[in-house]
């Protein structure tokens, strides 16, 4: 019996002996195992930063057309909605009390004028004292300025538009009575058409004018150029306002209309890299993961621009990408410090 007992305990110590030598032999072909990722050469390539707006179209000029002078609207020569040369006639005052008026001062005119000419040859001759003179020619110079007076009163019973416009609201019928400073047309100017938007502090140090722009419009792109740059921001948003001009002679471009603004920066180099190389490190940064000479590494990006399919980049610590190669399968699966086996990948 006590035979049996000896027998049965070294059965047991041996086969715990061997389940651990077993064990230890698999800890020990687990760690032999080295992680393979597959990796390749970043290049720098020649890139081109776009900067994309959304902004609306805006007439360049819109201009509320006045009467200068009272009287009554003897004739009207617009439609609202139509495109007008500059100088056409618009409307035409009634000019009679105008022409009475400009015969009156320029008879008195004449009046002032003999009465001053005999003045100054009674002067020369000594019958007429320099004081006398001087009145003469006041009350000519007088007569003078209201003739001139009357003769602009008069050309301003015939309003004309001042530049190419559309007119856009009439503000009067024929036979109404209007009054020194009554509305009596609104014009707007499409040609050229703004298109204003808005940018941010960091973006418009990018911009300067006359800088070359692409414009999309219902589908349709436009060239144009920046013409005005605020040098205030808003002071609730922080932004700055920016115009583009387009030529629009033929008027195909409303005000009002939504509008995409893309501006192309200098070109520069930089690198591209697919969307699903980038990660985030401990700390939150942006970067990719790289090996060299075995090792991983953990490269912080600044990102230039997100073109969908992929960004392009340039290093946010100066790193040179080129001493690298980066990890494109398997960078999941490793941390940075970690040492990794490569496989290239064509």
């Amino acid at each position: 019996m006590k035979t049996i007992g000896i027998i049965f305990t070294f059965l047991i110590v041996s086969y715990l002996f061997f389940f651990n030598k077993k064990t230890e032999n698999q800890v020990e072909k687990i760690i032999d195992v080295e992680k393979i990722v597959e990796v390749k050469k970043l290049n720098k390539e020649v890139f081109t930063k776009i900067l994309k707006f959304s902004g609306f179209s805006e007439a360049s000029r819109i201009v509320t057309i006045k009467s200068q002078v009272e009287g009554k609207v003897s004739s009207k020569f617009f439609q609202k909605g139509l495109f007008y040369k500059a100088g056409t006639q618009l409307v035409l005052i009634d000019p009679e009390d105008k022409i009475a008026k400009v015969k009156e001062m320029e008879a008195l005119l004449n009046q002032r004028k003999k009465e001053y000419e005999v003045a100054e040859k009674l002067y020369k001759k000594g019958f007429r004292s320099e004081v006398k003179l001087s009145e003469s020619r006041t009350n000519f110079e007088n007569a003078l300025a209201l003739y001139e007076k009357s003769q602009v009163e008069l050309n301003n019973t015939k309003i004309l538009i001042p530049f190419d416009s559309s007119i856009e609201e009439s503000y009067i019928e024929l036979g109404d009575y209007v009054k020194k400073g009554d509305n009596i047309a609104k014009i707007v100017d499409l040609d050229p058409i703004f298109i204003t938007l808005n940018t941010t502090e960091k973006e418009i140090q990018n911009l300067s004018l006359n800088q070359k722009a692409k414009v999309m419009i219902s589908n349709k792109e436009y060239e144009g150029v920046i013409n005005y740059i605020s040098k205030t921001s808003d002071q609730l948003t922080r932004n700055f306002k920016i115009q583009v001009k387009i030529k629009n002679k033929e008027n195909k471009i409303i005000s009002g209309l939504s509008s995409e603004v893309q501006i192309s920066l200098p070109n520069e180099e930089a690198y591209f890299i697919a969307s699903s190389l980038v990660s985030l490190d401990n700390q939150g940064k942006i970067g990719i993961k790289a090996v060299k000479d075995n090792k991983v590494f953990f490269l912080a990006v600044e990102i230039l621009s997100d073109v969908g399919n992929g960004f392009w980049v340039n290093s946010s610590q100066k790193v040179n990408f080129d001493d690298y190669n980066i990890i494109t399968q398997g960078h999941e699966y490793v941390i940075s410090g970690e040492e990794v086996k490569i496989k290239y990948n064509d």
